[in-house]
């Protein structure tokens, strides 16, 4: 066999191996962001649906016009909310600064002493719904 260049053969093997492993290396990537995204949307579940919960019957209450069992439901939120955010935030990603605003929103319109109108409760409640939901559903 004249001409047959070992090294060129050698060459052409180690390109092809180095790109299988840049291949694999990419796709291990991809399948622990993957992992980690499932992950962390099994750890959002159990932690939003309770407060989405509270809220969707919060907000079912002042609908039919019983704004006194709403504010009543919506004394426990501060507990939850308090459980529920620091699992919340490193997983809302950039979407928490809306969140967190909405849950303050919620907070202050359902203070002890506060006197929200149907308005102004629904407003909030429908307010933090809106994010936790999509949350769910990325």
């Amino acid at each position: 066999m004249q001409g047959f260049d070992y090294a060129v053969l050698a060459g052409k093997l180690a390109a092809d191996v180095g790109e299988a492993a840049k291949n694999a290396a990419s796709a291990t990537g991809e399948a622990a962001k993957t992992a980690a995204n499932a992950t962390g949307q099994a750890a959002l579940a159990p932690a939003v649906t309770p407060v989405l919960d509270l809220l969707k019957k919060s907000e079912g209450e002042v609908k039919a016009g019983n704004l006194a069992a709403a504010v009543a439901s919506m004394g426990g939120f501060q507990a939850l909310w308090n459980t529920a955010a620091p699992i919340i935030q490193p997983l809302a990603g950039d979407k928490w600064p809306l969140i967190n605003t909405a849950a303050n929103l919620v907070l202050s319109t359902f203070a002890k002493g506060a006197t929200p109108t149907a308005a102004n409760a629904g407003s909030a409640i429908s307010g933090l719904i809106g994010p936790l939901s999509a949350l769910l559903t990325k």
